[in-house]
This record gives structure tokens, sequence and C-alpha cells, in this order.
């Protein structure tokens, strides 16, 4: 039990406050169409926790710009610019911590069929963070799965934790825009 709490809580801890199914339409991609390759590599570890506070803010202000960009070419207002940003940047962050995990031999399809996420799941916020019963139903899932958690690094399990975070609001996120 000590060996879950302790998976706990370095999964909470990876919970970012703000942060690969199919994707419809251009207003969807057309910030993470515009964000160069090398560009989405530092912002998804960066989410991850890499890098330092400065670098971190760099990369958010081209994020920004380029966020500013797709908000001019396609009309989203006011209103929806905060939720286009969060969702581009949870978008690239879960797409790269997916592939990320999964170099890893962690599937991240269980993480998203455990906490029910996806465009008819229940898609529970985590932007603050995760509940023990949450952290518990993505151990469970994997162990399901016949992942030996054992041998799961405390690192890998952060980002899991990340993706969790990152899909959360990935998906609340793209709920809130209108297109």
């Amino acid at each position: 039990m000590r060996k879950y709490r302790i998976m706990g809580a370095v999964i909470a801890l990876a919970v970012l406050p703000n942060a690969a199914s199919a994707q419809e339409g251009e207003k969807f991609d057309c910030v993470v169409a515009s964000v160069p390759a090398a560009t989405k590599d530092m912002l998804g570890a960066a989410m991850a926790g890499a890098g330092d506070e400065a670098s971190r803010d760099a990369m958010f202000k081209e994020l920004a710009t380029i966020t500013d960009g797709c908000v001019a070419r396609h009309g989203i207002t006011d209103e929806q610019k905060g939720h286009y940003f969060d969702y581009s940047l949870a978008r690239i962050s879960r797409e790269w911590l997916a592939i990320d995990i999964a170099r890893l031999d962690l599937a991240p399809g269980v993480v998203d069929r455990a906490l029910d996420f996806g465009p008819a799941g229940t898609n529970p916020d985590l932007s603050a963070e995760m509940s023990e019963e949450q952290v518990m139903k993505i151990v469970q899932a994997y162990i399901d799965a016949g992942v030996d958690i054992e041998k799961v690094d405390g690192a890998v399990w952060e980002k899991v934790g990340a993706y969790a975070a990152a899909t959360s609001i990935y998906w609340n996120k793209r709920k809130l825009l209108p297109f």
C-alpha cells in the first residue's frame, strides 16, 4: 500500500495546473500545425518537468505568438482565446507524452480508459490535482494490462501523471471551443 501512496504522490505532483485522437477542422489544428517540431518536443518535455523556468517562459511566449496568429486568422473570439491556448498546449503535451510513455512500454490508452477520457467520456477535471481514487484507477488499469508496476520508475509515473493532466485539459478545453 505504501508503494501506491508514493506513486500517487508522484503522479499528483506531475499534474500541471495549466496544461491522439483524430482532429477535425483547421481551427483545432492551426496552432499544432504551426509549432515547429523542435518546439513541440521542448514543450512536451517541459510539461513533464524538464527545463528551467526561463526556457519554459520563452516557449510559452512563442506558443502565445503562434496562438495569436491562429486566433486572428480564424476569427476566434477574445473569450475563446484562453481556452484555445490551453487546448493547444495540452494537445501538444498530450501527443508528446503519449509517444514518450509508449516508448517506455506503457500504453497511454490504459490511462484514457481508466479515467474515461475521450469524445464521449466523462473527462474528469485534473487541472488542479488527481484524487487517490483516480491514481489507483490508473495503477490498477496498468496491473490489469499486465504491467509489473514494481518495475516502473518514479520518473515514468510522473510522465503518466502529466499525460493524464494534459489529456484532462485537452478534452475539457476542447469542449469549450465551439468549432
